[in-house]
């Protein structure tokens, strides 16, 4: 199951870098303000990229410690990757409109809720330890789902943005 939990982390990886490389050509037209938002999307898939980057390097170390910052940064970037998917959503939705007000919003939101995400982390990361002690093999399986539904998800926008290039 390791071999797979890493093979999934680096698709997801790399479907991030497809899709921004697919936004980037995509964006050279638009505004400043538009550049500057994606800057802001971007911030947040270079966070989630870490992660698995972090996760993987993990995974090739030996021990039980290495094993669960692996896990645990692969549950992270599941975390970080709601806070893109918001953001790279309403982004999606503000480019086709080209609404100065509504794009001043998302940048709001995607602040906020990268906000959520570290406050969220802070509370519940020793719990989150402790129970992955308690229950390694559930904890296991829960960040091999997180890492598919990441590589699931970019891959999907990857394909959306194709279609819209």
């Amino acid at each position: 199951m390791e071999k797979e939990f890493k093979k999934r982390l680096e698709e997801a990886g790399d479907a991030i870098e497809e899709l921004e490389d697919k936004i980037e050509d995509f964006t050279e037209d638009f505004a400043d303000d538009v550049v500057q938002l994606w800057a802001d999307v971007k911030t947040n898939f270079s966070g989630v990229k870490e992660k698995l980057k972090s996760a993987v390097k993990d995974l090739d170390e030996k021990g039980d410690e290495a094993q669960l910052q692996a896990h645990l940064a692969a549950m992270e970037a599941r975390e970080r990757m709601q806070v893109a998917r918001e953001s790279l959503e309403e982004f999606t939705h503000k480019v086709s409109l080209k609404s100065q007000a509504e794009l001043d919003t998302v940048r709001l939101r995607a602040h906020l809720a990268e906000m959520e995400v570290a406050d969220f982390w802070e509370e519940n990361g020793k719990k989150i330890t402790e129970d992955f002690k308690q229950s390694s093999e559930k904890a296991k399986e829960l960040s091999y789902e997180a890492a598919s539904e990441v590589k699931d998800y970019f891959e999907k926008l990857v394909e959306k943005f194709t279609k819209v290039v």
